[in-house]
């Protein structure tokens, strides 16, 4: 063997006088091809020999330019970061008047076009940022460096009852995943549009309560006064359930699967579905690699029983709901349900990811999401649709605005330089739903 070591060439950055026309043409060859496998394959589920094999050049040249799948992913984060920011710096005043309501609903517009045009960064930017990767913190650092420039906007609109820095944050998480879901097909067929002037609607009551009637009205905003959702019919997860695959075995050995399950959800919320190993499961949970595989065929078959776990206890949440009046400020049950709905995401965090990103490749799984998710929008629409109103409002599309509040804020509030206590998540939580959604507006 050399006793001189083999060292890789530093990788040519986008500004580097080496690369020439022809290797920056290599260099966005490299990039389109990425962007095009991960719409395709997600994040990951495309190796770099793949890319290699799109791109037309070797593994050896594709390292001359990028040390790795990460870089090239990073630059393309980077690529449609500059774009939001760009929007970002042309957000005029924001406040409870024609004007400011105009603006709101430009800048979620232009939001919206950035997110059309770099779809599969944005829906891939969710995924990574659900695991444990190395893209992970940059995606965050990200998220607080928009989230600032966006709070200064709001702290020269003089909010009154919340920060400006959390109303961002609020604002950003909840725009994101509105888009997610229009992205995902799970938006119910609503075209973009529709979605930005509902969204202009909430964020507008919670930024600013107080603005009037007259205002909400001043823009032709397209919605839709009445709707219904479908239930899709369960699927068929005969013998996969917790239940089912502990009938019948020792105390011990259902102890055992129990304990599987319960490290799997675990190793799933820390790390997301991808990047967990069976290796990782059993360690978590004191077994053997062969236990694992003496009561699930796969890392997926796990992933199953969990859906199937999630999907059940979703569904005792979404009638729960029913329930509960959001405008009584003295009941304290939408706080317990609040409390009991953030413990749920926070548990089935992984499983929950798997189905709404459709990072897993399982009819039961995706299945099981679309059913758990219009069995828990069947019920915002529930609770929503009965309360009068005197403006342009959307029970269908304000449904899927809260689904996001739900699911997204407790995470985003926790994702802030300072982040929020469980009380003050359940509070925020609390606010945006009264503010945006039953504000007395005057006329």
């Amino acid at each position: 063997m050399s006793e001189n070591p083999i060292y890789r060439r530093a990788s040519y950055g986008p500004s580097s006088p080496e690369v020439g026309k022809r290797g920056a043409s290599t260099r966005r060859r490299i990039i389109e091809v990425s962007l095009e496998l991960f719409a395709e394959h997600g994040f990951f589920g495309t190796s770099v020999d793949a890319i290699a094999k799109a791109a037309d050049i070797s593994r050896a040249t594709l390292y001359q330019y990028f040390p790795g799948k990460d870089e090239i992913f990073l630059e393309l984060l980077d690529e449609c970061g500059r774009a939001l920011f760009r929007v970002a710096r042309r957000i005029g005043p924001l406040g409870p008047t024609e004007v400011g309501f105009d603006n709101l609903n430009w800048w979620l517009g232009e939001w919206s076009w950035v997110f059309e045009k770099y779809s599969t960064m944005f829906v891939q930017w969710t995924v990574v940022a659900a695991s444990e990767s190395e893209v992970r913190p940059e995606i965050n650092r990200f998220v607080v460096t928009y989230n600032e420039r966006v709070s200064k906007r709001l702290e020269e609109s003089k909010l009154v009852g919340v920060e400006p820095r959390v109303a961002a944050m609020v604002m950003t998480a909840l725009v994101h995943r509105v888009n997610l879901f229009i992205h995902t097909d799970r938006a119910y067929g609503r075209d973009t549009q529709s979605i930005v002037d509902a969204l202009s609607v909430f964020l507008q009551l919670f930024l600013f309560p107080e603005t009037p009637a007259s205002v909400l009205h001043s823009l032709k905003l397209r919605t839709v006064g009445v709707g219904a959702i479908t239930l899709p019919e369960r699927p068929s997860t005969e013998g996969l359930s917790l239940a089912e695959r502990t009938e019948g075995l020792t105390k011990r050995a259902a102890n055992t699967v129990r304990a599987l399950v319960a490290a799997g959800a675990e190793q799933f919320r820390v790390k997301g579905y991808h990047r967990t190993s069976v290796d990782d499961i059993v360690e978590a949970a004191g077994f053997a690699r062969g236990t694992f595989y003496k009561y699930f065929s796969e890392k997926q078959d796990l992933l199953t029983t969990l859906c199937i776990e999630s999907a059940n206890r979703a569904l005792e949440l979404a009638y729960e709901l029913r329930e509960i009046d959001f405008t009584d400020p003295g009941d304290n049950a939408p706080r317990e349900w609040t409390k009991a709905f953030i413990e749920y995401t926070e548990h089935y965090a992984g499983s929950i990811e798997a189905w709404t990103e459709r990072t897993a490749e399982s009819k039961i799984v995706h299945d099981l999401g679309s059913y758990g998710q219009a069995s828990l929008d069947i019920s915002l629409l529930t609770v929503l649709a009965p309360y009068p109103r005197n403006y342009p409002f959307d029970p269908i599309l304000s449904a899927l605005i809260l689904r996001a509040l739900l699911v997204r804020l407790p995470q985003a509030a926790q994702e802030m330089e300072e982040p929020l206590t469980l009380d003050e998540s359940i509070d925020l939580m609390l606010t945006a739903i009264r503010r945006g959604f039953f504000t007395a507006v005057e006329n």
